[in-house]
């Protein structure tokens, strides 16, 4: 493994435990929008909050982009089902519950936007880490879509 990601490992283990403790049904993903913006803040990256409510898009800038960016993308709602009791990290929120692993989606794309910027001088193109609230039958990513998340930097095709 690489040294910056095993050093990292523990870190994307606790976001994703906090994660998982504050589940949050589409489009009310405030507290883990919050959470996100927060564990990014750091990176100094070009941050979108509030696309489709509580969606966040945040871009890394490569030194010299040669190539066209990527986009990366995470789930982060949760569903309305009630956890069955007994983990130290369960769900704080009654009838609330990450069953889909969209908290360990976040906490890896949190994982992959610490270890991306650590690299951004050998980086030959811009990325774009996405966000997305309301995936659970709510129409989360269109809104994105629809407002304006796909403007905010050219994507590559793949």
């Amino acid at each position: 493994m690489h040294p910056s990601a095993d050093a990292l490992s523990d870190r994307i283990v606790s976001w994703r435990r906090d994660l998982h403790q504050n589940p949050e049904i589409g489009f009310e993903e405030k507290w883990t929008s919050d959470y996100v913006a927060k564990a990014l803040e750091p990176l100094g990256l070009e941050t979108h909050r509030g696309i489709a409510t509580t969606g966040i898009a945040a871009i890394l800038r490569a030194e010299e982009a040669t190539r066209p960016a990527v986009l990366l993308r995470a789930d982060m709602d949760a569903l309305p089902i009630q956890e069955v009791e007994g983990r130290s990290y369960g769900s704080q929120n009654p009838g609330r519950m990450h069953a889909c692993g969209h908290d360990g989606h976040m906490a890896m794309l949190l994982g992959a936007a610490h270890l991306l910027s650590e690299q951004r001088s050998k980086l030959d193109r811009d990325v774009l880490f996405c966000f997305q609230p309301a995936e659970e039958g709510f129409g989360g990513g269109k809104k994105m879509i629809d407002e304006g998340v796909l403007d905010l930097i050219e994507i590559g095709e793949v």
